[in-house]
């Protein structure tokens, strides 16, 4: 709907390798996943980002991020992977052209920002011709004996058709306890690329220690009433996700509003103390459903 530090491509590609989403899972090496819900009532509580400690301090937290995210646990590091790429069908004979990406924060412009946000990514997708997407998600443990899993087996990622159009796309991932975090906060340094382009971002290196002052669900009820507060309206989704090895969906909607539809996703993910929150917005149903496909590691098929 992952992702990556940089948008990168090769000058007959015109690959998009970005890094988003947070993934995956494997109980052999990962740490247990605590409670995400406590019996209090949380009517009156805050839903905020709460960091006790960062480093480097002048860093901002909550906005783009590369697709690597370490959760620190007890001296044991597992960092979840996300990235994906988008590319026209290619003509070898000629230069790559045909799909345009425009690094724009858009939550804050549309007011669809989510609280509790360590960061994500997001951009507006333009295709003016049909295309492909590819999205890989990867849980690898830093700690000996160091191991990586593939959410879809070794090797394995989903290929998609994209259709033309354009597709507003982000990705957030919010802390569902007080842990140690490791990702790089990345600085634009341009508006936009036409994915040929490699020095888009200026890369921070950041730890924090940061979690959510309110339960997931809390906050997926607060989200969405800021969503109906717009005049966005639930719609049937085309197909009910199931869960994964790499994601448990929480709570997965579409919301229509004119012409414009709003696909958000909620999915924990398993073993670690996150939450990646998927948002796709488009003027087209079939554009819309064809990246939340792509995107996703819930999946609207399987």
């Amino acid at each position: 709907m992952g992702i990556v530090k940089r948008a990168l491509a090769g000058a007959l590609l015109l690959v998009l390798a970005l890094a988003i989403m947070a993934v995956l899972a494997g109980d052999s090496f990962s740490p247990s996943a605590r409670e995400e819900n406590s019996p209090m009532n949380h009517s009156d509580v805050e839903c905020s980002l709460n960091v006790s400690f960062q480093t480097p301090k002048n860093a901002l937290i909550g906005g783009w991020i590369d697709g690597r995210i370490t959760e620190v646990t007890n001296g044991s590091e597992i960092t979840l992977k996300d990235w994906f790429v988008v590319y026209p069908h290619m003509n070898l004979t000629s230069p790559p052209e045909g799909w345009n990406a425009y690094l724009i924060y858009w939550p804050e412009k549309f007011n669809l920002t989510v609280p509790c946000s360590m960061g994500g990514f997001t951009m507006a997708l333009v295709g003016r011709e049909s295309g492909e997407s590819f999205y890989q998600a990867v849980l690898r443990n830093e700690t000996p004996p160091k191991h990586t899993r593939d959410c879809w087996g070794e090797g394995n990622g989903r290929w998609l058709e994209l259709p033309p159009g354009k597709a507003y796309f982000a990705v957030q991932f919010i802390p569902t306890a007080n842990a140690t975090w490791k990702l790089t906060v990345l600085t634009p340094t341009k508006t936009w690329t036409d994915f040929r382009d490699y020095h888009i971002f200026f890369e921070t290196p950041v730890e924090l220690k940061a979690t959510c002052t309110c339960p997931i669900d809390t906050l997926a009820e607060r989200f969405e009433a800021s969503i109906k507060a717009q005049s966005f309206e639930e719609t049937e989704l085309w197909a009910t996700p199931e869960g994964n090895d790499c994601f448990k969906p929480l709570s997965v909607k579409l919301y229509r509003r004119g012409d414009d539809y709003l696909y958000v996703e909620f999915a924990r993910v398993k073993g670690l103390d996150l939450v990646r929150v998927l948002m796709i917005l488009g003027e087209d149903e079939g554009v819309v459903k064809a990246y939340a496909e792509g995107f996703t590691a819930v999946g609207g098929e399987g």
